[in-house]
Protein backbone atom coordinates (compact mmCIF):
# COMPACT_ATOMS: atom_id res chain seq x y z
CA UNK A 1 0.00 0.00 0.00
CA UNK A 2 2.80 2.43 0.91
CA UNK A 3 4.69 1.70 -2.31
CA UNK A 4 1.49 2.13 -4.30
CA UNK A 5 0.95 5.56 -2.72
CA UNK A 6 4.55 6.55 -3.41
CA UNK A 7 4.22 5.52 -7.04
CA UNK A 8 0.93 7.42 -7.35
CA UNK A 9 2.49 10.55 -5.80
CA UNK A 10 5.46 10.38 -8.20
CA UNK A 11 3.20 9.93 -11.22
CA UNK A 12 0.86 12.73 -10.16
CA UNK A 13 3.84 14.96 -9.32
CA UNK A 14 5.35 14.49 -12.76
CA UNK A 15 1.96 15.28 -14.31
CA UNK A 16 1.66 18.44 -12.17
CA UNK A 17 5.16 19.53 -13.17
CA UNK A 18 4.37 18.99 -16.86
CA UNK A 19 1.12 20.92 -16.53
CA UNK A 20 2.64 23.93 -14.75
CA UNK A 21 5.55 23.96 -17.23
CA UNK A 22 2.98 24.15 -20.03
CA UNK A 23 1.14 26.98 -18.29
CA UNK A 24 4.38 28.92 -17.87
CA UNK A 25 5.39 28.42 -21.50
CA UNK A 26 2.07 29.79 -22.74
CA UNK A 27 1.60 32.62 -20.21
CA UNK A 28 2.79 36.09 -21.22
CA UNK A 29 4.54 37.66 -18.24
CA UNK A 30 5.05 41.36 -18.91
CA UNK A 31 8.31 42.80 -17.55
CA UNK A 32 7.74 45.53 -14.98
CA UNK A 33 9.94 48.63 -15.40
CA UNK A 34 12.42 49.00 -12.54
CA UNK A 35 11.21 45.83 -10.81
CA UNK A 36 13.93 44.09 -8.82
CA UNK A 37 13.60 40.60 -7.46
CA UNK A 38 14.70 39.77 -3.89
CA UNK A 39 17.95 38.05 -4.88
CA UNK A 40 18.91 41.18 -6.84
CA UNK A 41 18.53 43.50 -3.86
CA UNK A 42 19.62 41.53 -0.81
CA UNK A 43 22.74 39.66 0.18
CA UNK A 44 22.21 36.09 1.27
CA UNK A 45 19.07 34.04 1.68
CA UNK A 46 15.49 35.22 2.19
CA UNK A 47 12.01 33.97 3.11
CA UNK A 48 9.41 34.16 0.32
CA UNK A 49 5.72 34.22 1.23
CA UNK A 50 2.48 34.01 -0.71
CA UNK A 51 -1.07 32.89 0.05
CA UNK A 52 -2.05 29.23 0.16
CA UNK A 53 -4.00 28.47 -3.00
CA UNK A 54 -2.13 31.15 -4.94
CA UNK A 55 1.21 29.35 -5.13
CA UNK A 56 0.85 27.47 -8.44
CA UNK A 57 2.96 30.07 -10.27
CA UNK A 58 5.60 30.34 -7.54
CA UNK A 59 8.12 28.86 -9.98
CA UNK A 60 7.51 31.85 -12.25
CA UNK A 61 8.10 34.24 -9.34
CA UNK A 62 11.34 32.48 -8.36
CA UNK A 63 12.67 31.90 -11.87
CA UNK A 64 16.37 32.75 -11.77
CA UNK A 65 16.63 32.66 -7.98
CA UNK A 66 19.51 30.87 -6.26
CA UNK A 67 18.95 27.69 -4.24
CA UNK A 68 15.42 27.53 -2.85
CA UNK A 69 13.60 24.98 -0.70
CA UNK A 70 9.84 24.88 -0.29
CA UNK A 71 7.88 23.91 2.82
CA UNK A 72 5.28 21.26 1.89
CA UNK A 73 2.98 19.18 4.05
CA UNK A 74 3.33 15.50 4.92
CA UNK A 75 -0.02 14.66 3.28
CA UNK A 76 -0.38 12.89 -0.06
CA UNK A 77 -0.90 16.18 -1.90
CA UNK A 78 2.33 17.41 -0.31
CA UNK A 79 4.12 14.38 -1.76
CA UNK A 80 2.72 15.22 -5.19
CA UNK A 81 3.90 18.82 -4.87
CA UNK A 82 7.32 17.70 -3.61
CA UNK A 83 7.76 15.51 -6.70
CA UNK A 84 6.74 18.35 -9.01
CA UNK A 85 9.18 20.70 -7.28
CA UNK A 86 12.00 18.18 -7.56
CA UNK A 87 11.43 17.97 -11.32
CA UNK A 88 11.61 21.79 -11.42
CA UNK A 89 14.91 21.79 -9.52
CA UNK A 90 13.72 22.90 -6.07
CA UNK A 91 14.35 21.32 -2.71
CA UNK A 92 11.60 20.56 -0.21
CA UNK A 93 11.22 20.59 3.55
CA UNK A 94 8.40 18.39 4.79
CA UNK A 95 6.12 19.53 7.60
CA UNK A 96 3.51 22.16 8.36
CA UNK A 97 2.21 24.43 11.07
CA UNK A 98 -0.80 23.84 13.26
CA UNK A 99 -3.04 25.84 15.56
CA UNK A 100 -2.96 23.25 18.36
CA UNK A 101 0.02 22.01 20.37
CA UNK A 102 -1.48 18.50 20.38
CA UNK A 103 -0.95 18.18 16.61
CA UNK A 104 2.50 19.76 16.33
CA UNK A 105 4.39 16.44 16.56
CA UNK A 106 2.24 14.76 13.90
CA UNK A 107 2.71 17.72 11.57
CA UNK A 108 6.50 17.69 12.15
CA UNK A 109 6.31 21.44 12.79
CA UNK A 110 9.42 21.66 14.99
CA UNK A 111 11.74 19.57 12.74
CA UNK A 112 10.50 21.58 9.73
CA UNK A 113 11.22 24.87 11.51
CA UNK A 114 14.73 23.70 12.41
CA UNK A 115 15.33 22.53 8.83
CA UNK A 116 14.19 25.89 7.44
CA UNK A 117 16.43 27.72 9.90
CA UNK A 118 19.41 25.63 8.83
CA UNK A 119 18.61 26.16 5.15
CA UNK A 120 18.50 29.94 5.57
CA UNK A 121 21.68 29.99 7.62
CA UNK A 122 23.52 28.03 4.91
CA UNK A 123 22.38 30.26 2.03
CA UNK A 124 19.22 28.52 0.78
CA UNK A 125 16.05 30.56 0.35
CA UNK A 126 12.81 29.24 1.85
CA UNK A 127 9.34 29.51 0.29
CA UNK A 128 6.30 29.16 2.55
CA UNK A 129 2.61 29.90 2.41
CA UNK A 130 1.66 32.55 4.92
CA UNK A 131 -1.80 31.47 6.06
CA UNK A 132 -2.74 30.23 9.50
CA UNK A 133 -3.45 26.48 8.88
CA UNK A 134 -6.97 26.10 7.43
CA UNK A 135 -7.69 29.84 7.82
CA UNK A 136 -7.54 31.58 4.45
CA UNK A 137 -5.84 34.93 3.96
CA UNK A 138 -4.77 35.41 7.59
CA UNK A 139 -1.01 35.29 8.09
CA UNK A 140 0.33 33.11 10.85
CA UNK A 141 3.40 33.73 12.97
CA UNK A 142 5.65 30.94 11.68
CA UNK A 143 7.48 32.96 9.04
CA UNK A 144 7.88 35.90 11.43
CA UNK A 145 9.39 33.65 14.09
CA UNK A 146 11.69 32.11 11.47
CA UNK A 147 12.86 35.59 10.40
CA UNK A 148 13.45 36.55 14.03
CA UNK A 149 15.50 33.38 14.63
CA UNK A 150 17.68 33.78 11.52
CA UNK A 151 17.82 37.52 10.86
CA UNK A 152 16.85 36.89 7.23
CA UNK A 153 14.35 39.21 5.46
CA UNK A 154 10.83 38.31 4.38
CA UNK A 155 9.62 39.15 0.87
CA UNK A 156 5.96 38.83 -0.10
CA UNK A 157 4.92 38.03 -3.65
CA UNK A 158 1.90 37.62 -5.89
CA UNK A 159 2.15 35.48 -9.04
CA UNK A 160 -1.15 35.52 -10.93
CA UNK A 161 -2.59 34.94 -14.37
CA UNK A 162 -5.68 36.16 -16.19
CA UNK A 163 -6.40 32.55 -17.23
CA UNK A 164 -7.61 30.81 -14.11
CA UNK A 165 -10.52 29.20 -12.32
CA UNK A 166 -11.16 30.58 -8.84
CA UNK A 167 -12.37 27.78 -6.58
CA UNK A 168 -14.86 28.04 -3.73
CA UNK A 169 -12.82 26.10 -1.18
CA UNK A 170 -11.22 26.93 2.18
CA UNK A 171 -8.15 28.69 0.77
CA UNK A 172 -9.92 30.39 -2.19
CA UNK A 173 -7.48 28.63 -4.50
CA UNK A 174 -6.94 29.58 -8.13
CA UNK A 175 -6.37 26.85 -10.72
CA UNK A 176 -4.09 28.40 -13.30
CA UNK A 177 -4.74 27.77 -16.99
CA UNK A 178 -2.56 28.16 -20.11
CA UNK A 179 -2.61 31.04 -22.61
CA UNK A 180 -3.12 33.85 -20.11
CA UNK A 181 -1.43 37.12 -19.20
CA UNK A 182 0.77 36.83 -16.12
CA UNK A 183 1.98 39.24 -13.48
CA UNK A 184 4.53 38.80 -10.70
CA UNK A 185 4.92 41.42 -7.96
CA UNK A 186 7.33 41.43 -5.03
CA UNK A 187 7.18 43.51 -1.87
CA UNK A 188 9.90 45.43 -0.14
CA UNK A 189 11.83 43.51 2.52
CA UNK A 190 10.28 42.96 5.93
CA UNK A 191 12.78 42.51 8.74
CA UNK A 192 12.11 41.16 12.21
CA UNK A 193 14.33 42.25 15.12
CA UNK A 194 15.99 39.41 17.01
CA UNK A 195 14.45 40.70 20.24
CA UNK A 196 10.92 41.17 18.84
CA UNK A 197 8.28 40.51 21.49
CA UNK A 198 4.82 38.99 21.05
CA UNK A 199 3.21 42.34 20.24
CA UNK A 200 5.78 43.06 17.51
CA UNK A 201 5.33 39.59 16.03
CA UNK A 202 1.56 40.10 15.93
CA UNK A 203 2.02 43.49 14.25
CA UNK A 204 4.34 42.08 11.57
CA UNK A 205 1.95 39.17 10.95
CA UNK A 206 -0.80 41.73 10.36
CA UNK A 207 1.48 43.63 7.96
CA UNK A 208 1.99 40.39 6.03
CA UNK A 209 -1.77 39.85 5.78
CA UNK A 210 -2.47 43.35 4.47
CA UNK A 211 0.66 43.31 2.29
CA UNK A 212 -0.25 40.06 0.52
CA UNK A 213 -3.82 41.22 -0.02
CA UNK A 214 -2.55 44.49 -1.50
CA UNK A 215 -0.02 42.75 -3.76
CA UNK A 216 -2.62 40.36 -5.16
CA UNK A 217 -5.13 43.15 -5.69
CA UNK A 218 -2.51 45.23 -7.52
CA UNK A 219 -1.39 42.28 -9.65
CA UNK A 220 -4.98 41.61 -10.75
CA UNK A 221 -5.51 45.33 -11.41
CA UNK A 222 -2.47 45.34 -13.70
CA UNK A 223 -3.76 42.30 -15.57
CA UNK A 224 -7.11 44.00 -16.16
CA UNK A 225 -5.37 47.11 -17.50
CA UNK A 226 -3.34 45.14 -20.06
CA UNK A 227 -4.73 44.49 -23.50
Amino acid sequence: MIRRKQWAARAAGYGLHAYISGVMRTTRFAPLPGEQRPWERTDGSFIALTWHGQQMLSIAALRGAPRTSVLVSLHFDGSVIATALAWAGYGTIRGSGTQTRAKIRGKCGIPAFLAMRQALETGTNVLMTADVPKVARVAGKGAVQLARATGRPIFLFAAVTSARIDLDNWDKASLVLPFGRGCVLWSEALTVPGDADAAEIDAISHRITTGLDSLHAEAHRRLRSRT
